[in-house]
């Protein structure tokens, strides 16, 4: 090799050493569309976040969750209390999501990947917006089917990620509320009375300590009583209690309304208003700890305890209509005919 040649390699080698130095430099910074954190820096921020949106496909809003000083609301509806643990999961996965792989930045792949903007012709996604904060909307799409992980692009960006996590987002409003209203089982009632406007009434009792097996009370003559395993789950009407939907208790209840009592062994009045409208089936639940609901005690008082109780759960339920599945609402509205037999059968 001549001593040009040498030189000349010498200074290639160095025009190259120089030009990596350069792309290094401009690169200190990482920009955003890098792999890393699928929203960087919200890992450090989450627990300050008081805020999150869900617009849905069509670009209308699906959820709009503040947080408050104990629980988190979903403000489109009625400020009603959201599913916390829906909530604290959604938030603390997002925290710990990274962008696995890079996928598409044409947007003309996006339809794809369920990740085009919402709003637009092409959206099959969800987007998750932060108001009150610094931190971008994210679009999620579709799942991978090999990885699980969810497709994702940041709000104005190109590039279009698959991510190492599922990222569950109802896109229901009825999939953020806390949809659980009570969980009362017949082991821990005294009594159950079911009066219909028309003058029907049923009267259940435990036949047990335990309060295991039921009993209907005035069976007529030449009547008897359907088996107790037809009657258990009448007296398990405040059992698992869990709404198909929920509004303000704005309107009255109608005169036709069915009432349900449901007496606890502790003391408490159930008392509940079971109605039909256009939209569904309805149950209004109003609380108290009347003298009337001291088993066996005609003299007994409700005690403070007691009272802060029903206080409490009454200022919880009152405010709301529950809409019932149609299994639900049948328990609390039976009739006697439903739970009476011809005598032999």
């Amino acid at each position: 090799m001549t001593q040009r040649s040498i030189v000349l390699l010498g200074v290639a080698a160095l025009i190259l050493m120089l030009v990596a130095l350069l792309f290094t430099g401009t690169r200190s910074s990482p920009p955003t569309d890098e792999a890393g954190p699928l929203i960087p820096g919200l890992r450090q921020a989450v627990n300050e976040l008081a805020a999150l949106d869900v617009v849905g496909a069509d670009g209308e809003l699906v959820a709009e969750l503040r947080r408050g000083t104990r629980a988190w609301h979903v403000r489109n509806r009625d400020d009603y209390e959201a599913d916390y643990r829906r909530v604290h999961d959604l938030l603390r996965e997002l925290a710990e999501a990274r962008r696995a792989e890079p996928r598409t930045s044409l947007p003309e792949w996006y339809p794809r990947l369920g990740v085009a903007d919402v709003g637009s012709a092409e959206a099959s996604g969800i987007q998750l917006e932060f108001p009150g904060s610094e931190f971008p909307a994210l679009i999620l799409g579709e799942r991978d089917a090999t990885t699980g992980g969810r497709y994702a692009r940041i709000a104005g960006q190109e590039q279009a990620w698959l991510t190492d996590r599922p990222l569950q987002v109802p896109d229901r409003a009825l999939g953020w509320l806390e949809r659980s209203v009570m969980d009362i089982p017949a082991t821990e009632l005294a009594e159950v009375t079911i009066v219909h406007p028309d003058g029907d009434r049923v009267r259940l009792r435990p036949a047990d300590e335990e309060g295991d097996q039921w009993v209907l009370l005035d069976v007529p003559e030449g009547r008897q009583a359907a088996p107790r395993w037809e009657i258990r789950p009448v007296a398990n009407g405040l059992a698992n209690v869990v709404f198909e939907d929920v509004r303000r208790h704005a309107t009255e209840v109608p005169d036709d309304a069915v009432r349900a009592l449901y007496v606890t062994r502790d003391g408490l009045n159930f008392v509940v208003s079971l109605f039909t409208d256009e939209d569904g089936r309805w149950a209004h639940f109003s609380v108290s700890a009347e003298v009337e609901a001291t088993a066996n005690e005609e003299s007994a008082q409700p005690d403070d305890d007691l009272l802060a109780d029903a206080v409490a759960v009454d200022a919880r339920l009152a405010p709301w209509q529950y809409g019932l599945g149609e299994n639900k609402f049948r328990m609390m509205t039976r009739r006697p005919e439903d739970l009476l037999e011809p005598i032999g059968d």
